[in-house]
């Protein structure tokens, strides 16, 4: 009876050993490996019309001396990159929508200290259908919105409005309509911008802004648009030579803020 009780004590020493080892091996955490953490960029444009800050709907003076309020600006950036690295495929900016947003992506800050790319949407991408595009993308059409032409097909790379008092005296009476829509392969420009400067503005969080000056976009050197002449185009056949200013004005109007 002995031998027998202690065979029990035995096994139940054995359960009792089992089961706390095997609680043990339970309840063990594994340290997971480490997660590389990748910055956060974001770029921010900044309209102005010469040294002022830009609003729309606000009244600015032409060199030719009209008065001249911006109703709408929009642009499409492709394919921004440094080298072999790419910080965007498509972004949008609608400054009346969003305000001074562009694009914001997890990417490293080191690598784009300069970025080439474009005015505008990648040929590849610009006759696709704008519904097949992911939810989040910019080229999607419940993005792209009013950027997108159904007739052409394709997206609308720079979009400026505005409305002009042509006449000046002294009555405010804005009935002229500028309309800049400037699309199509042809007119897609290249981009390159040197000494873009990341500003830390929170943890891992990196900023840099752009400016966009409507003055310059009307009054760049050697192609200067008069808004009472030279007032409209939608990249239309006979509309060529008016296209091409707009889209290279707005080029030479964007540029990186120190």
């Amino acid at each position: 009876m002995a031998f027998k009780t202690k065979h029990i004590f035995a096994q139940l020493l054995l359960l009792s050993v089992g089961f706390s080892f095997y609680s043990c091996k339970k309840d063990t955490v594994e340290t997971p490996p480490d997660v590389i953490v990748k910055d956060q960029l974001s770029i921010q444009v900044f309209p102005v019309f010469g040294n002022q800050t830009l609003f729309l709907d606000s009244t600015y003076l032409t060199d030719e001396g009209y008065e001249i309020q911006f109703t709408d600006v929009k642009f499409f950036g492709g394919n921004w990159k440094n080298g072999s690295e790419t910080l965007f495929e498509s972004a949008l900016f609608d400054y009346r929508n969003d305000g001074n947003k562009f694009v914001s992506v997890n990417k490293k800050s080191d690598a784009f200290g300069a970025l080439q790319g474009l005015l505008g949407v990648d040929a590849s991408l610009n006759h696709l259908d704008p519904t097949a595009f992911a939810n989040e993308n910019p080229l999607n059409i419940a993005n792209a919105g009013d950027m997108h032409w159904s007739w052409n097909p394709g997206y609308i790379f720079i979009k400026v409005e505005a409305r002009i008092d042509t006449i000046q005296d002294g009555i405010p009476l804005f009935d002229h309509y500028a309309v800049y829509h400037v699309g199509t392969d042809e007119f897609i420009q290249n981009l390159d911008f040197s000494g873009v400067n990341w500003t830390l503005i929170g943890e891992k969080s990196y900023r840099s802004n752009m400016k966009l000056d409507l003055h310059q976009f009307l009054s760049n050197a050697g192609q200067p648009i008069n808004v009472k002449n030279e007032f409209l185009t939608h990249t239309a056949a006979g509309q060529e030579v008016l296209t091409l200013k707009a889209i290279q004005n707005f080029k030479s109007a964007l540029s990186f803020i120190p």
